[in-house]
């Protein structure tokens, strides 16, 4: 495994975790910018399809009540 390739390593260190080196190949965390990209494409869909309400609610929770947010993730 290739930490440069994983979404959460940045100017040589590891943004995700509070480690300076990679833990690979046992991180739980490791996944490549794409499927961290997929993933997050799947979870917009996924709020998506939810009732109006379950949806404010997570976008109060998780988006800081900027619904700007989540719709600027759902056009990438």
């Amino acid at each position: 495994m290739d930490e440069s390739n994983c979404f959460g390593y940045y100017k040589g260190k590891c943004q995700i975790l509070n480690v300076r080196k990679c833990q690979d190949p046992e991180c739980a965390f490791y996944k490549t910018k794409k499927q961290f990209e997929q993933d997050r494409q799947k979870a917009l869909e996924r709020i998506n399809s939810l009732d109006e309400l379950t949806r404010e609610r997570i976008i109060e929770l998780y988006y800081d009540g900027r619904m700007d947010l989540l719709e600027g993730e759902e056009a990438s």
